[in-house]
């Protein structure tokens, strides 16, 4: 291939890095560890000092993953470059768990699974369009995946049932809350352990190749529109799936033309575009999942586990209509046929209280409540025989132990303990199988299945792992099996050429103050407010000084790590700058900045 011409360094001055922990004094029961970002700057080096080993693209879970397996190997110069403003990418926002077969969580509560039998499932529910080989990987190694989240202050260890599994497979945390947020906090923490680097709102546009068709380096461009190279012998393509890029969809599945995602800002496929460039192979590129249940007024996404813990789909008329444990491209189709294109979930109080990721739900006023059926019945909207005629019925089947009208196996409860739930439910664009085409070293193949030296790809970006539809649960295993070996293959790669280099690119610690860009009108003091955020109430306070609103501190609310930091950090610049709380809100954390903004609005109430 044609060596491309570099382009030159230039200085990197606002360069950010995340090593986990947040800058703002919460001065509540919020501490330090649970935010997953800090900003410090980059030390400006000299052009020829530009040089990592490895440059891993992407710091979602497979990217973190990545870098911490390798650096644990004795990587010594290494970066991990991320576009967004927060780590996490897709992972944060993951609510269900790890699928493994073979663990020991599973085993001390009688629950008998193997591996071919996990792979059995994938593969069926794949609808044997995934590569087999990948497959058994995956499989093979998910206990291990357990064992090494737990391992770096992780929590795995209650076993549950999601779609798609013939068995409990799904391990999520102790208490049975969502798995992204712990997984993205155990990775940052990990990060900042071993010393990563991880440049954020650093873009990678293109991957650099020599005279030979090998890695050479990778090019780059900050949030200022600066670009620079980055020399470097091995990549590790981590970028995730091109879910939220509505073009790159429908040019791919026109069917969902129009389709709401679940999906955060940064899944715009540009690790695809950027393999594209260097000829890489692509698989399963048209193979897109929805997620039958989602919010369609907030794009909340209800984890399969309230299904998997006993919840029942109902539609507009009250009734029953699908195996609610089908898999996601089968619930997703059913509620599609249905009147209006949706469909309410229903639970009780029992499968409340055996799963804490609900109370996210109702905090988001998503959930509508009631004392009986018929009373939940009118609040929603359905016919109040009906329903009440739906719950008898699936209470039936479920002491009895067979469903006759849909063959759900799993029935936990028979949902009969008021008081009684329902969110309205819509499918919406949640995961591209299809992408990067990898061997099961995760080396990176051309479509004649040659390799590109150097070049490794790990998560959302790669294709062939889950075929036709991913089951609920093996995306996290996908990103930490694959992101293991990534990092692994990328540190022999290096071994073999040459071996490591001390590290040029290091962090400096340091803190910007974001200064008032025009003149406050407010009195001199300290305020506070609060607002209604994602998960509750944020309470801010606020300091002014000679007039100007000067800092603005999160000091106590129940959002979610991994998320809200985007709009702690945004949205609270913008309106230091602006001396206003009239600013732009954050794509990806649109409650959580929406309530920072009412919550400064009304501290800044008692200064004017």
């Amino acid at each position: 291939m044609k060596k491309r011409k570099l382009i030159g360094f230039a200085a990197i001055a606002a360069a950010v890095i995340v090593l986990s922990g947040c800058s703002v004094d919460t001065g509540s029961n919020k501490s330090a560890e649970e935010s997953s970002v800090k900003e410090t700057v980059a030390e400006s080096k000299p052009e020829e000092e530009k040089q990592a080993d490895i440059v891993i693209i992407g710091a979602g879970g497979a990217g973190m993953t990545a870098a911490i397996e390798a650096a644990k190997k004795g990587a010594s110069n290494l970066v991990v470059l991320e576009k967004m403003p927060i780590t996490g990418g897709n992972t944060v926002r993951a609510t269900g768990g790890l699928n493994a077969a073979e663990t020991p969580y599973q085993k001390a509560e009688g629950i008998e699974d193997s591996i071919e039998l996990f792979i059995e499932d994938t593969m069926k529910g794949g609808k044997d369009l995934n590569d087999p080989k990948l497959v058994q990987v995956m499989a093979e190694q998910s206990a291990d995946a357990v064992a090494w989240v737990n391992e770096i202050g992780g929590d795995l260890s209650v076993v549950g049932q999601f779609g798609g599994a013939s068995v409990k497979r799904i391990h999520r945390p102790t208490d049975t809350s969502a798995v992204g947020p712990m997984l993205v906090k155990a990775l940052n923490a990990k990060l900042k352990e071993l010393d990563i680097p991880v440049f954020l709102e650093t873009e990678a546009v293109h991957i650099l190749l020599d005279g030979t068709g090998a890695v050479e380096g990778v090019q780059v461009v900050t949030k200022g529109g600066e670009p620079y190279t980055i020399s470097c012998k091995a990549v590790i393509l981590a970028t995730g799936g091109f879910g939220a890029n509505s073009e790159m969809v429908v040019k791919y599945r026109k069917d969902l033309a129009g389709f709401f995602t679940t999906n955060h800002l940064g899944a715009s496929g540009d690790g695809i575009v950027m393999a594209e460039e260097l000829k890489a192979g692509l698989v399963d590129i048209d193979q897109i999942q929805t997620h039958p249940t989602v919010n369609p007024d907030t794009t909340t996404m209800y984890t399969e586990g309230v299904r998997g813990n006993g919840a029942i789909l109902v539609n507009n008329s009250g009734n029953r209509f699908v195996n609610e444990l089908e898999t996601r491209d089968v619930v997703s189709e059913a509620i599609l046929s249905q009147e209006g294109g949706t469909c309410f979930i229903v639970f009780d109080q029992s499968v409340r209280e055996s799963l804490s990721a609900i109370e996210k739900y109702i905090d988001q006023g998503i959930i509508i409540q009631g004392n009986t059926p018929e009373e939940l019945a009118k609040a929603i909207g359905v016919d109040e025989t009906q329903l009440k005629k739906t719950l008898d019925q699936y209470a039936l089947y479920q002491s009895e132990g067979t469903d006759t009208e849909f063959g759900r196996e799993s029935m936990e409860v028979p949902v009969n303990q008021p008081p009684y739930y329902a969110g309205l439910c819509a499918p919406a664009v949640h995961h591209t199988m299809g992408g990067v085409k990898i061997d099961t070293d995760t080396q990176v193949l051309k479509e004649d299945g040659s390799e590109i030296p150097g070049l490794f790809a790990a998560g959302e970006v790669v294709g062939g792992v889950h075929g036709a539809n991913r089951l609920g649960g093996n995306a996290v295993t996908d990103i930490v099996v694959f992101g293991r070996l990534a990092g692994s293959s990328a540190y022999d790669y290096i071994m073999e050429n040459g071996g490591f280099t001390e590290r040029t690119m290091e962090p400096v610690q340091e803190e910007e103050a974001v200064q008032p860009e025009v003149k406050g009108n407010y009195k001199d003091g300290t305020y506070t407010g609060t607002g209604k955020g994602n998960n509750g109430d944020i309470t801010v306070e606020v300091l002014v000084e000679d007039g100007s609103l000067v800092t603005i501190k999160l000091i106590d609310h129940d959002e979610t790590p991994g998320i809200y930091e985007a709009a702690e950090k945004t949205v609270t610049a913008s309106i230091i700058k602006t001396q206003s709380v009239e600013v732009d809100g954050v794509s990806g954390a649109t409650n959580s900045a929406n309530g920072i903004k009412e919550a400064v609005a009304a501290a800044l109430e008692n200064a004017r």
